[in-house]
């Protein structure tokens, strides 16, 4: 029993048993006395109140953490003053020296000896200011704790005035206050932080790694704040001199590569008090980490659970789930709208409608990358070559032998069945029935591409009647294709489909392609009612645990949505009556098993969309061509003609990539011949 609790439960008479709780509380080592009186046990206080020195530095240790977070507060603190220019200068990572100048307002010699005491600051007034919070500095904490823990200087003066002033704090006395010359705005000079706090100064990494940290607090704030000018120097070097006035996507690409900057998708979006401006990153440049994700509100930095989700959405089916998008968002709302005084280094925020922004976001980076080609172009100079196997080369060129002698002219049949006409691959196999864009069952015939690669063969006809007689021509298949599209496709190793375009080559994985166009015609489906199903004339069945058949009694909903249909078989058991349609060539029993393992594993608050369109890219998986697979000349070019109508048809909906192209500019650098 705790010390505290023995002595206020107690209340004895006899002397016996007050010697016995004397002991026990005697070796729990309790440093305040037990007095008696009247025969009760009374417990001294052992609540005390924190010297001012301590609380300050608590304080401190709240809002400073390391050298980074001393230059967030003071550049926060220059862009409030109305800076326009802003210059940091930074000596062994920050442990020995921190100075931020700059040309904002600046201060008299009173509000510089106030600046330095705690709670006091210039950007709250009154108690209904902290609603609607337009600054990024407020709380009035930076300074006084800065100056708890380091030796601080302070110069600034006013424009309109004649003279400036200084002030000297050191671990919390002020130990100078007098008049000084120096320009207009203030330079806040900071030296050996953590002098006092030997504790916290020994966590301090290494002088490369604290100016790290630095810079990455740097480049937050200048990213937020193209209009105002910044310099960093590191050990009097200048590492960054950014001019005032760029735009967002110079200071990416001066931050984080040409290369990034040039591949970024730009988008606005203007919604009610909601205003979005963002550059999404390539799906091929992902990264194995969120770090790569910069949200700003009302030019803040912020982390947010809401914004990452609307982003990882957003991606979904582009990129592998484990890896990140690159994106930078500047989202500007009504400061009443959200709670910036979450925490004390002011990174997390509370939102009034946070279903709002989740949807703002989510719509804007959806359309950004719907809009886009995301099809990744192939650098072979960046790729490493192994060692070419000679067997392996001349099976390379038997293949493509092969593939020139099977090109003969055909009119199209585009039937995905077993009774297929031998073509390009050769060979008759058990193969699904690709689906339909028109929501019609997705096993039913192909008379929907028949008509579109009609009227692709049509529109060549129209487009070479138009031309001049000696525009050159590439054949594919039977008749010519218009500029722009894919012409002359073989199939290689029956796995790759290469084809020529108007700048180059282009390398698809028949696999993946065709699983992207199935998801994307099967989740059009789905919106408008349950996948079609097909009843098995003898029921599979498959054990189940009671856990697992509860969970199907629970899920009965999303069951019919997707085609199935089953019911319990005995006591361990279920037996599948119908399987979607799309699956009636597959192991039902194998894919119900994933299904049902997935379905068991769905998180409480998993979205019904997400879970839904994650069982759907398993069923196009299951359904799609495989690699290995041989395709007839009229089966790729119905592939092919399902490419540019399907959204998101560069990524599979797990997000590998399905097509690579390679420009003739790239075959030219790789045969010398620029």
């Amino acid at each position: 029993m705790p010390a505290c609790t023995l002595a206020s439960c107690m209340v004895v008479d006899s002397p016996g048993l007050r010697r016995v709780a004397a002991g026990l509380y005697s070796s729990l080592q309790m440093i305040e006395p037990i007095t008696a009186e009247r025969g009760q046990q009374v417990l001294m206080s052992i609540i005390r109140v924190l010297p001012d020195i301590l609380v300050k530095k608590i304080a401190a240790g709240e809002v400073i953490e390391r050298p980074a977070s001393v230059i967030k507060e003071v550049m926060e603190n220059a862009i409030d003053a109305g800076a326009t220019r802003v210059s940091v200068q930074i000596e062994d990572g920050g442990k020995t020296l921190m100075r931020v100048a700059d040309d904002g307002c600046g201060m008299s010699a009173e509000d510089l000896r106030l600046a330095v005491t705690p709670h006091a600051t210039s950007k709250l007034a009154e108690e209904d200011d902290l609603y609607h919070i337009g600054s990024l500095g407020f709380r009035g904490e930076a300074l006084a704790s800065i100056g708890s823990i380091s030796r601080l200087t302070l110069r600034s003066k006013p424009h309109e005035s004649v003279e400036g002033a200084e002030i000297f704090v050191e671990a919390e006395q002020v130990r100078a206050d007098r008049a000084a010359g120096c320009p207009a705005g203030t330079t806040v000079e900071i030296r050996d932080l953590f002098f006092n706090v030997p504790a916290r100064r020994k966590f301090l990494k290494n002088s490369g790694t604290e100016f790290g940290h630095i810079n990455t607090q740097f480049a937050r704030i200048a990213l937020a704040h193209p209009d105002i000018g910044f310099e960093l120097h590191n050990n009097g070097r200048m590492v960054q001199n950014l001019p005032a006035n760029q735009t967002p996507l110079e200071r990416i690409s001066k931050f984080y590569s040409r290369e990034l900057g040039d591949d970024m998708i730009a988008f606005e979006r203007r919604t009610g008090d909601i205003e979005i401006i963002g550059f999404a990153g390539q799906p091929s440049g992902a990264r194995s980490s969120a770090n790569w994700q910069f949200s700003f509100l009302n030019r803040r930095f912020i982390r947010d659970k809401f914004i990452q989700h609307a982003i990882k959405e957003a991606y979904r089916g582009l990129i592998d789930p484990r890896r990140f998008p690159v994106v930078f968002l500047f989202i500007t709302v009504d400061p009443s709208t959200v709670d910036v005084n979450v925490h004390p280094t002011k990174v997390e925020v509370r939102w009034q409608e946070s279903g709002i922004v989740h949807r703002e976001v989510l719509s804007s980076l959806r359309e950004a990358l719907g809009g886009s080609d995301l099809t990744p172009t192939f650098d072979p100079a960046s790729t490493s070559r192994p060692p070419v196997d000679p067997a392996q080369q001349d099976a390379v060129r038997q293949a493509f032998a092969e593939q020139f002698k099977t090109m003969t002219p055909q009119q199209p049949s585009l039937s995905f069945g077993p009774d297929r006409p031998a073509g390009g691959g050769g060979g008759s196999y058990p193969s699904p029935s690709m689906p339909t864009q028109s929501g019609s069952d997705p096993s039913q015939g192909m008379d929907m591409w028949r008509q579109v690669y009609g009227q692709r063969l049509d529109a060549a006809r129209d487009e070479r009647d138009v031309m001049p007689p000696d525009q050159p021509y590439a054949v594919a298949g039977p008749d010519v294709l218009p500029p722009g599209a894919i012409r002359g496709a073989i199939q290689l190793h029956n796995t790759y489909l290469v084809c020529e375009t108007d700048d180059g080559m282009m390398i698809i994985d028949q696999h993946a392609l065709h699983e992207r166009i199935m998801f994307e015609q099967l989740k059009d489906r789905i919106t408008r009612g349950a996948l079609e199903s097909q009843r098995l004339l003898l029921p599979e069945t498959l054990s189940v645990s009671a856990e697992q058949w509860a969970t199907l009694e629970a899920e009965r909903d999303v069951l019919g949505q997707l085609g199935f249909d089953v019911s319990r078989f005995g006591t361990d058991a279920a037996a599948i009556q119908a399987i979607p349609s799309i699956l009636k060539d597959r192991d039902a029993v194998a894919f119900f098993r994933d299904f049902l393992d997935k379905l068991s594993a769905k998180e409480g608050d998993e979205p019904a969309e997400s879970f839904i369109y994650d069982i759907l890219s398993m069923m196009a998986c299951k359904a799609a061509v495989k690699a290995g697979d041989p395709l007839s000349g009229e089966e790729i070019d119905a592939l092919l003609a399902q490419k540019d109508l399907v959204e998101k048809s560069s990524n599979c909906p797990h997000g590998r990539p399905t097509t690579l192209r390679l420009t003739v500019r790239d075959l030219e650098r790789q045969f010398k011949r620029t």
